[in-house]
């Protein structure tokens, strides 16, 4: 027959083994006032600075400093307006123009004509992951853009243009030289 040995008291240590009764100080003593750690900051923001892990990390020349209502303001004092969409691969920023190059279907299906897309072909080194703004909306990227992506090897992230400017310059931060962008003028 096996036998356990069962603790008697509640308070023994799990490792030891040995009796664990607080002190008179830590009974009576409001936690508030035992640790500074604890105080929450005064300013909110200040949480956000502490996790601000890319804080120092030095930012992409085609970093997007601020997308607008109609277009985007980069780090290096370039303002692309609509009809203009962007494209960011590197460290290079292009301006094109996208009157007639794309097609929007019923306001759910978004198209790129061959020749917008042309510039992947040509680039060397490809992207890895090509973010794609899509407008103010979140939409479907079509098929046959989707199969010219995959039979060059880039990875597609769609979302809408804001967010994925949001999401290029996290990536192109953390991993410089792998990400690429095509961005729709954000009030399309």
């Amino acid at each position: 027959m096996i036998k356990r040995n069962l603790h008697k008291s509640t308070r023994h240590n799990l490792f030891g083994g040995k009796s664990l009764k607080p002190s008179q100080q830590q009974l009576f003593t409001p936690p508030s006032t035992t640790s500074q750690k604890s105080k929450p900051p005064a300013n909110p923001s200040d949480i956000l600075k502490k996790n601000d892990i890319l804080m120092y990390s030095s930012k992409p020349l085609n970093y997007i400093e601020s997308i607008k209502k109609d277009g985007f303001h980069l780090a290096n004092n370039l303002l692309i307006t609509a009809p203009y969409g962007l494209v960011l691969i590197n460290s290079e920023s292009f301006q094109v123009n996208l009157e007639n190059g794309y097609k929007n279907f019923k306001n759910y299906l978004i198209e790129f004509e061959p020749s917008v897309l042309e510039i992947f072909k040509k680039v060397h080194p490809k992207p890895e992951i090509l973010v794609i703004g899509l407008g103010k909306f979140s939409r479907m990227l079509s098929e046959n853009n989707r199969l010219f992506f995959s039979e060059l090897g880039i990875q597609v992230e769609v979302s809408d243009s804001n967010n994925a400017g949001q999401i290029f310059d996290l990536l192109a931060t953390e991993r410089p030289g792998v990400i690429g962008a095509l961005l729709l003028p954000p009030n399309v």
